[in-house]
C-alpha cells in the first residue's frame, strides 16, 4: 500500500515466547477532567479484557482465527475503548453522535515518565497490532521506552474503531487499477463512485463516512490523552501518522512535547510535486535494484555489471509494448495469488512500483525481470488481490486529499505522469506512480474536504526520511521539514519506507528518535554512513546516488 508501513514481526516463533508471558487483565476506569470544548463530555476510558481484542494482524501471530485468545498475555498491555463525537462540531450525545474508538497500550508497572502516542500510517494501519507486537517481543520499535505509557489508537474506520461496512470486490472487474486512456478512466472513476456509495449506504451510524478524517483523528487523541491525566504528550507517527501528526501539533501546541514524524506526507505540497516526485524516487529504486544485483550472487543479472537490471527493465517494457507478454502461472488453479494474463506496459510500470516498495522486492523484481526475458511475465503480473481501490484506504486518504478540480479530468489527470518526464525525473519510462493512482480515487470523493495548505511551526519537531523511500519520497520529508525551522532532519541512508520501524542492522536513525523522545535531547549534528543529521538552519544536501549508498541489511534491505 501506498502510505503503508511493513510490521517488523520476526515470525511464528515468536509463539514460544508466550508461554513464559505473564497474564493481564485490567477493568478500572479513568476519569478525564470535564470539557465540553469540541463537543466532548467528561467521558472516561472503559478498560477491556485484550484476551477479547485481538488485532488482526496479530491473529496468525498467535495461531488464532478469532478474535479472541485463550492463553497468557503479558502484563504490560493493557486495551482500552471510549465513546467520542462522531462530530466533533456538534455536542456528544450518546444516541445520535457517539462512536466507540478502541486503543491498545504498553504500561508500565510504575509510574510512567510520560505518554507516548503512535500511529502507524496507512491510512489504516493497525497501530494497536504494533502495540501488541511490542508487547509479545515481537517488534524493537518501542526499545527505550518501556518506562512510557505509549499509547496507539486505531483511526476511526478501522478494527475497534466503529469498522467501516465496506462491499469490497464487486466494484471493480475488469477495470485496470492504473487507466491508460479516457475510457478506462471514466470507468475507475464510475465504480470508485459506486464503491462509495455503497460505504455511506452501508456504513453505521450514519454519517460516519464524512467524519474519519485527520482532523476527528486528533480530537480522538484529545479525547484519550485528557482521560489519561496527560498534559503533555510525546509523538511518533510514521508515514500517514505524519499527517496527523502535524495537524495534532499545529492545533494543540501546548500538548506538544516530543514529536518524531517519519516519512513524510506534506501538507501544503501541490499534488503535482507528489507524483513528480514519487515517478523520480521510482528511477531511482530502479536503480538501486541494479546496485544490489551488483552484491547479490542470487541475482539472474550478478557479474555482468552496472546497469545490468535496467537493461532487463528496458528490453521487458519494449517486448510488452510490442506484444503483451505471456503470464502462463496466471492460468494455474495453483497460483496463490490470482493474476492476470498477458502482462501489458501498463501492469510492468504498476507491479515495479508494487515489488520495489517491499522489503525483498529487489530479489523479486530482478528474478521476474529475467522470467520475463525467457517469455514468462507470471512474476509481474498484475493482481487484482493486491489492489488497494476497495479498502479503508480511500476513505480515510481522501477525507484529507483535495484534489483540483483541473486534474478531475483524463487530460489533467494524464498530464500528471508528464511532469516528471519533462523535468528529466524519468529516465526509465515508468510514468505512473501510486500517488497518481490514489488521487485518482479521491477526484470523486463526494464530501467537502479541506485545502491543501502549508502547516508552518516553530516547535522543534524531528523530521526522518530516507534516502530511497518509495512509498514517500524524500523530497517530501524535505518540504515539510523547510515549514519548521527549528526542527531537525534526520536522513538514513538506504532503503524501504520509514525508519523507526528499522530492525538491526539497520537501527541507526530508530536509535536517534527513541532516544530524543526518552530524553527530549535533540541530536547533534551528524554525516556518516548511516545517518545525516541537520540541525535547525541547515541544508539538505542532494539525495545521493543509488550506487553510493551500500545496500543490504545495514541499508533496510531484508
Amino acid at each position: 500500500m501506498f502510505f503503508s508501513t511493513s510490521m517488523p514481526f520476526t515470525g511464528l516463533s515468536f509463539l514460544l515466547l508466550l508461554q513464559h508471558l505473564g497474564a493481564s487483565s485490567y477493568a478500572a476506569s479513568i476519569a478525564s477532567p470535564a470539557c465540553q470544548d469540541k463537543g466532548r463530555t467528561n467521558q472516561t476510558i472503559r478498560w477491556v479484557d485484550c484476551h477479547d481484542r485481538v488485532p488482526e494482524p496479530i491473529e496468525p501471530v498467535l495461531n488464532i482465527t478469532g478474535s479472541t485468545f485463550v492463553g497468557d498475555l503479558p502484563p504490560n498491555l493493557f486495551c482500552g475503548e471510549m465513546d467520542v463525537p462522531m462530530d466533533y462540531s456538534k455536542p456528544f450525545n450518546a444516541k445520535h453522535n457517539n462512536i466507540t474508538i478502541g486503543f491498545a497500550m504498553t504500561r508500565p508497572s510504575k509510574r510512567a515518565s510520560g505518554l507516548v502516542i503512535y500511529h502507524a500510517g496507512g491510512p489504516g494501519e493497525n497501530a494497536a497490532a504494533q502495540i501488541w507486537a511490542s508487547a509479545l517481543n515481537l517488534s524493537a520499535s518501542f526499545e527505550g521506552l518501556e518506562d512510557f505509557d505509549v499509547l496507539a489508537v486505531n483511526m476511526r474506520g478501522i478494527q475497534f474503531s466503529n469498522p467501516l461496512n465496506l462491499s469490497s470486490g464487486v466494484f471493480f472487474d475488469g477495470i485496470p487499477a492504473f487507466p491508460s486512456n479516457e475510457e478506462e478512466f471514466k470507468q475507475y472513476q464510475a465504480a470508485m463512485t459506486k464503491f462509495y456509495d455503497a460505504a455511506i449506504r452501508d456504513s453505521t451510524p450514519s454519517g460516519i463516512m464524512e467524519h474519519v478524517s485527520s482532523a476527528e483523528m486528533v480530537e480522538d487523541w484529545e479525547s484519550v490523552r485528557r482521560a489519561l491525566g496527560y498534559e503533555k504528550v510525546n509523538y511518533a507517527g510514521v508515514s500517514y501518522g505524519t499527517f496527523v501528526g502535524l495537524s495534532y501539533a499545529t492545533s494543540h501546541p501546548e500538548v506538544v512535547d516530543r514529536f518524531v514524524l517519519d516519512a513524510a506526507i506534506p501538507h501544503g505540497m501541490s499534488f503535482q510535486d507528489m507524483v513528480k516526485f514519487q515517478v523520480a524516487a521510482a528511477n531511482r529504486v530502479l536503480q538501486r535494484a541494479d546496485a544490489f544485483c551488483l552484491n547479490d550472487t542470487s541475482c539472474p543479472f550478478y557479474g555482468q555489471g552496472n546497469g545490468s537490471v535496467i537493461k532487463a527493465w528496458e528490453a521487458v517494457l519494449a517486448q510488452a509494448e510490442k506484444s503483451p507478454i505471456p503470464a502462463p502461472s496466471c492460468l494455474s488453479n495453483s497460483t496463490e495469488i490470482p493474476c492476470i494474463s498477458p502482462v501489458t506496459p501498463t501492469d510492468l510500470r504498476r507491479n515495479l512500483d508494487l515489488l520495489l516498495r517491499s522489503e525483498s522486492g529487489f530479489s523479486l523484481f530482478n528474478l521476474a525481470l529475467n522470467q520475463s526475458l525467457n517469455g514468462d511475465a507470471s512474476g509481474i503480473a498484475y493482481a487484482p488481490a493486491t489492489d488497494i481501490r476497495e479498502t479503508v484506504v480511500s476513505p480515510l486518504l481522501c477525507s484529507d486529499t483535495k484534489i483540483d478540480e483541473s486534474i478531475k479530468t483524463w487530460d489533467g489527470f494524464n498530464n500528471l505522469t508528464l511532469n516528471a518526464k519533462r523535468e528529466g525525473l524519468d529516465p526509465f519510462n515508468i510514468i505512473y506512480s501510486q500517488i497518481w493512482q490514489l488521487g485518482l480515487q479521491c477526484s470523486v470523493w463526494p464530501f467537502d474536504t479541506a485545502e491543501r495548505t502549508t502547516l508552518p511551526t516553530d516547535l522543534p519537531i524531528m523530521w526522518m526520511t530516507s534516502d530511497f523511500d518509495l512509498n514517500l519520497p524524500t523530497e517530501l520529508t524535505t518540504f515539510s521539514w523547510q515549514q519548521a525551522p527549528n526542527s531537525t532532519l534526520v536522513i538514513r541512508h538506504g532503503d524501504e519506507h520509514t525508519s523507526i520501524l528499522m530492525p538491526a542492522p539497520a537501527d541507526a536513525a530508530g536509535n536517534v528518535a527513541r532516544e530524543f523522545i526518552r530524553t527530549g535531547v535533540m541530536p547533534g549534528v551528524r554525516d556518516d554512513a548511516e545517518v545525516t543529521i541537520i540541525a535547525p538552519g541547515g541544508e539538505r544536501p542532494p539525495v545521493p546516488g543509488a550506487y553510493e549508498v551500500p545496500t543490504g541489511a545495514i541499508a533496510g534491505d531484508f
